[in-house]
């Protein structure tokens, strides 16, 4: 599918069928609890431990229910899913704890860089000769940055730059990887198989990574334009937050994974 096929699709999707668009919208609201009421002024300790199970509980249903969405996409299904509450609530939980390890593995290969580089040990001598520099009278920005070792600052901006840089293109990376491996998890119900590297690799080969980056940049662009429309729906006194929050988002949400599945329905 061209990527205008893929948006096309993925914006009337939602509404393919009302019925279960509803219960989705229904579940957004029930999982929106803990943070709604409160806001009311509704406070109560046993209640707020109540609702926080129950927001985490959904909330894992919901993304399990989006794993489904993606597999309707990749397979090109006409209508939402069925609902399967204890199915969607396994594959969510296997969903989320894929999003740790996608998060985890970047974040410890930039400690890595951060450490290597020079950044934690530049830093705390900052730390150091800064505090050093208030003891003895130091008063000002300028005198206690007077008081630090060029070369120590030097370090310290150069770290900084090669972490960072590094930092973005393995978020970059590993962002691409996830999505494909939560596409390929979806397809297959594994979640060893959303941690292939070499068959992910392969998926995104097998789509044109050109096309995987510009179609995802598109779909995030439309999504938050969406979501700049639900903002400001959600001004309209009353009745504007019920549209915006529990219609426009979950639209918004199933939009994004329907999409995300239909870039992969070739791999």
């Amino acid at each position: 599918m061209n990527l205008r096929e893929i948006i096309m699709d993925a914006i009337k999707y939602p509404i393919s069928d009302t019925r279960k668009f509803l219960i989705f919208c229904v579940l957004i609201i029930l999982m929106s609890l803990s943070t709604i009421l409160p806001s009311y002024g509704i406070k109560n300790n046993t209640l707020t431990l109540i609702l926080t199970i129950v927001t985490l509980i959904i909330s894992i249903i919901v993304l399990g229910y989006l794993v489904d969405v993606v597999k309707s996409g990749t397979e090109r299904g006409n209508t939402l899913p069925d609902f399967d509450y204890v199915k969607q609530f396994v594959n969510g939980f296997k969903a989320l704890i894929l999003d740790i390890i996608y998060f985890f593995i970047p974040a410890i290969l930039v400690i890595i860089v951060a450490s290597a580089s020079g950044l934690f040990s530049s830093f705390t001598k900052i730390a150091h000769t800064s505090i050093n520099a208030i003891v003895n009278g130091a008063n000002n920005l300028t005198a206690i940055t007077a008081a630090i070792p060029q070369s120590t600052i030097n370090t310290f901006t150069n770290a900084l730059t090669v972490t960072l840089i590094v930092g973005i293109i393995l978020f970059i990376i590993f962002s691409l990887l996830s999505v494909a491996g939560m596409v390929r998890f979806a397809k297959t119900g594994s979640g060893v198989e959303g941690l292939r590297f070499r068959k992910i690799i392969k998926d995104i080969s097998n789509v044109g990574l050109l096309k995987v980056i510009v179609t995802l940049i598109v779909i995030y662009i439309i999504a938050f334009l969406l979501s700049i429309v639900v903002g400001l729906i959600g001004l309209i006194p009353y009745i504007g937050v019920l549209i915006g929050s529990f219609i426009g988002m979950p639209f918004i949400l199933i939009f994004i994974f329907r999409a995300t599945g239909l870039l992969y329905a070739d791999a």
